[in-house]
């Protein structure tokens, strides 16, 4: 697929994801359609097809490369009609692009915090806070593959 039709199909994903009236709350500073879309597009190329993998035997899943922990973190969102305590919830939310941004987001809203120690909320901050997690998101980020793919997206 060109990149211009991945981006222009990553574009109309995320606008679909911040109509959809579960998500219309406030949003922290700097969390805007172009963040979770680079987040998106950094975590995975926004690949819809991705199979769970598994790495240090934690396995991601979805667009967003998600994990059982930070979806439980995010609130267990679900499917419409599914139970967070079902088999497979887990699984079936972050395969379906809607399902993971609202967990993305849910989790963005319970840990924002200023990761890169600037004084500012900022989508750098939520970047960090997404790949490494509330507890690390202080980290060292600028070399990391998945930093310069957001980098590149998020200046485009």
């Amino acid at each position: 697929m060109g990149v211009l039709l991945q981006f222009l199909l990553t574009l109309v994903f995320v606008t679909l994801v911040f109509s959809q009236n579960d998500l219309q709350e406030e949003f922290p500073p700097g969390w805007t359609e172009k963040c979770i879309g680079c987040m998106c597009e950094a975590s995975s190329g926004c690949n819809q097809t991705l199979e769970c993998i598994e790495q240090n035997e934690v396995k991601y899943c979805g667009v967003f490369l998600l994990s059982d922990v930070y979806w439980q973190d995010a609130g267990t969102p679900v499917l419409q009609g599914d139970d967070p305590t079902r088999i497979g919830a887990f699984e079936r939310c972050v395969r379906d692009p809607y399902c993971a941004a609202r967990a993305v987001n849910q989790y963005i809203q319970r840990y924002a915090k200023d990761c890169n120690r600037d004084r500012v909320l900022s989508c750098d901050d939520y970047v960090r806070l997404h790949y490494f997690g509330e507890a690390n998101c202080e980290r060292p980020i600028t070399s990391l593959p998945y930093y310069k793919v957001f980098r590149n997206c998020i200046s485009s």
